[in-house]
């Protein structure tokens, strides 16, 4: 009879190539016998039993390694959650400033108990689902292209502008349910951190997980925000990937009414290939070609137009159709990261 407390088996790290090898070896026994037997009940059950040791395996290696990281900072994040019984918001960014950002997003992805006044200033996580439905992940290999994004973007920012990211009136343009707002509070007051989204939903999921910042909801096809002022950086993540060329159009113009003379605009867009990818690349001869010839790609969702026009859908965009289109943006640099390769970046200064 198999052993279910067996897969809870602790290992040191030193081990456990030799034992992965041993279930690899234990998997082809039992697959061997069962195929002398013919029960094929039996080898489904067994690789069920051996894909479960493994899975919790990772999990395990998983856990340890985010206790680890947090251990590292224990005290000092003892002597912030102290702190943060009394604390005004613009001092919040200062108490973290040693807290490196991948800590700061796993601290935030999951607050352990034990940091009561962190936990209660910093919002929770939205469902699993909610995640899923806003990115098609969640959890930490969300937070991970998260953070490869927003380590970019600080980086970017004071190459471009010359300013630090602390200093500085945000943005985020399609703020969604704020997960990357959520970890600029590292760096800025939530007071000098602003977001906006035209799904009232999103904004609703924001306020539910007690989100920070200036949150409001903006048109779907803006003219204009809902705020007097201009912002150092404005940001729009895997926005551009499914606006109309009509849409896009609109909103570029509008951001550009309210970026600094010395700010920054950044915004992702996707390169052709990834049209090899949509659908299982069903559409990929199709709108490869209309890349290549239009420089704008743009495949419609089931939506209602407005004012004639499907604003959302899925969208690559050249680098030689933007310079084309909008002079009223110069393209400062390019960046992309591995980890979400159809997320390309472009750090872009008003014209």
């Amino acid at each position: 009879m198999l052993q279910q407390n067996h897969d809870k088996t602790e290992v040191h790290p030193c081990c456990a190539q030799d034992l992965l090898k041993n279930w690899l070896v234990q998997y082809a026994f039992f697959t061997w016998s069962s195929w002398i037997w013919k029960d094929n009940v039996f080898e489904e059950m067994m690789l069920k039993y051996y894909l479960r040791k493994i899975k919790r395996y990772v999990q395990t290696r998983k856990g340890n390694r985010e206790e680890n990281m947090l251990s590292l900072f224990e005290e000092e994040l003892k002597s912030i959650n102290e702190k943060m019984k009394e604390v005004h918001p613009s001092e919040v960014p200062g108490l973290f400033r040693k807290i490196p950002l991948d800590v700061f997003g796993k601290l935030l992805l999951d607050v352990p108990g034990q940091y009561e006044n962190i936990k209660k200033y910093f919002p929770s996580m939205p469902s699993e689902q909610v995640q899923r439905n806003w990115t098609g992940t969640h959890g930490e290999t969300l937070l991970n292209q998260t953070l490869a994004f927003v380590k970019t973007m600080v980086f970017g920012y004071a190459a471009v502008t010359g300013k630090k990211i602390d200093q500085s009136s945000i943005l985020d343009y399609g703020c969604g349910w704020g997960r990357i707002i959520r970890l600029l509070y590292k760096y800025g007051s939530v007071e000098d951190i602003y977001g906006v989204d035209p799904w009232d939903e999103s904004i609703k999921i924001c306020n539910q997980n007690g989100v920070k910042g200036n949150l409001a909801i903006s048109d779907y096809v803006p003219r204009s925000l809902p705020y007097d002022r201009k912002f150092d950086l404005i940001f729009a993540f895997s926005v551009f990937t499914h606006l109309s060329e009509k849409t896009a159009a609109i909103v570029l113009d509008t951001l550009r009414k309210y970026i600094a003379d010395d700010g920054m605009l950044l915004i992702t867009i996707r390169p052709k290939e990834y049209w090899l990818h949509h659908d299982q690349g069903r559409l990929s001869a199709q709108m490869i070609a209309v890349h290549d010839q239009v420089g704008y790609a743009f495949t419609p969702h089931n939506r209602a137009p407005i004012d004639g026009d499907i604003t959302y859908g899925d969208t690559s965009i050249s680098l030689s159709y933007f310079v084309r289109q909008y002079p009223q943006w110069k393209i400062e640099y390019v960046e992309c990261n591995d980890i979400d390769p159809f997320q390309v970046l472009l750090f872009l200064k008003p014209a």
